[in-house]
């Protein structure tokens, strides 16, 4: 009688769950605002920290996702890019003002800074792509650990893209794939969730 192999055991799962928690951006029938390396400095500019508008991506309608949002997990634009478990939250008085800059520094990074009454507070250095679908496509540690996976922990998988739309607002994706369990046990199986944010131009 075979006994039970827990190495090939996890080998097995994590095989599955990296097959399943590919992270894709639907193919856009209309792009809002098409970038390119001629018009990269469009980014450049002040916007509101939080959405104006937050929803379900386009064109995802035959997509495999449980979630058209973040849950309410995610409140602002900084909270995309800082949300590990050691980072430093954005703890928001409602009597003072947020807003973000983005600058384009050069073809292969972006500098996102981050404002309490136009005063900096934190600033985020992101490699990113510019790709031929009129996106910038970021990097910025996509893919995560937390612990050891499906023994104590589990692990994300989060891609993020954006351009301007037709009001020349910052249009923000992201698809992520999110799984994890205890001693293999899938306390959380997988979620996977795809959504769009808009984020109104102050500058």
């Amino acid at each position: 009688m075979k006994t039970f192999n827990f190495k090939n055991a996890f080998t097995l799962l994590m095989l599955l769950m990296l097959v399943f928690g590919c992270v894709t951006f639907p193919k856009k029938i209309e792009i809002s605002h098409y970038l390119s390396k001629a018009n990269m400095n469009a980014l450049n500019g002040k916007y509101n920290i939080e959405e104006i508008y937050s929803g379900p991506t386009k064109d995802t309608t035959s997509s495999w996702n449980f979630s058209n949002s973040d849950l309410g997990h995610i409140p602002t634009f900084y909270d995309e890019f800082n949300n590990g478990i050691f980072t430093k939250l954005l703890n928001r008085d409602s009597s003072n003002i947020y807003t973000f800059t983005l600058k384009i520094l050069n073809t292969k990074k972006i500098e996102i800074n981050y404002f309490e009454n136009d005063i900096a507070i934190a600033r985020n250095i992101l490699r990113y792509k510019l790709k031929d679908d009129g996106y910038v496509y970021l990097k910025n540690k996509n893919f995560k650990l937390v612990g050891i996976p499906y023994v104590f922990g589990g692990f994300s998988n989060k891609r993020n893209r954006l351009t301007l739309n037709n009001d020349n607002n910052l249009l923000f994706e992201t698809s992520e794939f999110r799984s994890g369990g205890l001693f293999l046990l899938m306390v959380n199986p997988y979620s996977k969730m795809k959504y769009e944010k808009i984020y109104e131009r102050m500058e």
